[in-house]
């Protein structure tokens, strides 16, 4: 009996699964066998059927997690773009009142203490919101020019949006993690849950290994009956 391999992903874990339990249903009217080994059978499937079926539900749960994360991280990046067009409304706006067209102004070098406009909106996408914040702290201190409020009021508006944007994606992305390793801890109840079957149907089928194989899906299988089969079925893949 091999368990999946550590790292496999869900989807080969549920092959494994579904294979035991195709096997229990296959055995279940057994004229072979003895109750008492019926009743082995029944308490080996119930224990992988709760590790298969806490399983699906861990994998429905990230999966949901992943696609909210992905969503809410294209709408970041639209932020992002939106952000960008703010910040260079602020530099127009400067450059065409008080900076008097030089981005070498003290003014204008004052509100852009960390770099141009152009330089500003190449920055990390996490990080170009504080740098938007300080931008608008600024801006607030120089006398009012033509222009300025809206300026001003554009930049605001956008800057709130992708706070909002991105504190919703920190969350998502929280959330995917703890999803995703909430299905690693449930493979790996797949797979103890798997020995332990292993386990009570030796115990109860002494000597019959070929009987207590069949429950578990095996990663060769030479296809020797039928001639003309495949190999395949039956692989863990």
């Amino acid at each position: 009996m091999r368990t999946p391999d550590v790292n496999a992903s869900s989807e080969v874990y549920e092959k494994n699964t579904d294979h035991f339990r195709g096997a229990a249903e296959g055995w279940a009217d057994a004229e072979t066998l003895t109750a008492a080994q019926r009743a082995a059978i029944v308490e080996a499937d119930a224990i992988v059927t709760a590790a298969a079926d806490g399983l699906g539900s861990a994998v429905v749960m990230e999966r949901a997690a992943r696609r909210a994360a992905t969503k809410l991280r294209a709408q970041f990046g639209i932020r992002d773009v939106i952000l960008d067009l703010r910040i260079m409304g602020v530099s127009d706006a400067l450059l065409n009142g008080p900076a008097m067209r030089s981005r070498d102004n003290p003014v204008y070098k004052n509100v852009f203490q960390e770099g141009t406009a152009g330089e500003i909106t190449e920055a990390k996408l996490r990080e170009e919101p504080e740098l938007a914040e300080r931008i608008l702290e600024r801006l607030a201190n120089v006398e009012d020019f033509p222009g300025k409020a809206a300026a001003q009021a554009g930049l605001k508006e956008a800057l709130e949006k992708s706070f909002v944007i991105r504190d919703a994606l920190d969350a998502a992305e929280m959330a995917q993690n703890k999803a995703g390793d909430a299905e690693i801890q449930a493979r790996l109840a797949v797979r103890v849950a798997l020995e332990k079957a292993y386990g009570m149907l030796r115990a109860a089928f002494p000597g019959q290994r070929k009987l207590v194989e069949s429950f578990f899906l095996r990663r060769e299988r030479s296809a020797k009956k039928g001639g003309g089969e495949s190999g395949d079925a039956g692989n863990e893949g």
